[in-house]
């Protein structure tokens, strides 16, 4: 009974990473919508700084590279789109995705969040040269993106990606950062933003190589 039991169980995981390959043809055209970041778990500057539309672009490469899908152009994509005056930012209802599926003649997306980026490991480094010190930290980036059947309004799949990034920002005593580096503030904390970018493409990067799994 135990073994029945057991087979069963690798059966259906067997089953599961596997299901997405046969629910989706190989020629089939995918969309990428632009990611959005999920309203208090992300500082407003990510927005500012495009980082949530370099999500998408990150998870395009990604996926591009992997030969896992027929990406569509996100160029011409998104001028359709806003021809139409579509809102395809961050989470999209069925009713909006059977919509975005007829303007582009495709059954399937992919969208999603930037849920949250966070700090770890803080410290200061002093650098007595210059007369300032350096902030060190890790930049973490998390982000969930889905493929939706816009037919039927399932969700094929539901990855999660995770990416980090040290970063070093040198701060002067005067409370300035070196000329020219663009930086935001997670907390208390200040980052460079190319920290940022690189922990979120780790996470894009994350997620294509976890769909790219499930499509084989």
């Amino acid at each position: 009974m135990l073994k029945k039991f057991l087979l069963g169980i690798g059966l259906a995981m067997l089953w599961s990473s596997h299901c997405f390959a046969a629910a989706i043809a190989k020629d089939a055209n995918v969309a990428v919508m632009d990611f959005g970041t999920r309203p208090g778990a992300t500082p407003s500057e990510i927005n500012i700084n495009n980082a949530e539309y370099a999500s998408s672009e990150y998870i395009i490469n990604g996926l591009v590279n992997k030969h896992c899908f027929n990406i569509m152009d996100k160029d011409m994509v998104m001028q359709q789109l806003k021809a139409e005056h579509l809102t395809t930012v961050g989470l999209i209802d069925p009713d909006t995705a059977k919509r975005i599926g007829d303007l582009l003649h495709t059954r399937y997306i992919i969208y999603g969040n930037v849920t949250n980026v966070s700090i770890s490991d803080t410290g200061t480094q002093i650098m007595t040269n210059i007369g300032g010190g350096v902030n060190v930290c890790t930049v973490k980036a998390h982000m969930i993106a889905r493929v939706m059947d816009v037919e039927t309004g399932d969700i094929l799949m539901a990855v999660k990606g995770d990416g980090k990034s040290k970063s070093s920002f040198v701060r002067l005593h005067a409370g300035n950062g070196l000329t020219g580096v663009k930086v935001l503030k997670i907390g208390t904390v200040t980052v460079t933003m190319d920290s940022v970018h690189n922990a979120i493409a780790k996470a894009a990067e994350d997620v294509a190589t976890r769909m790219a799994a499930n499509y084989v």
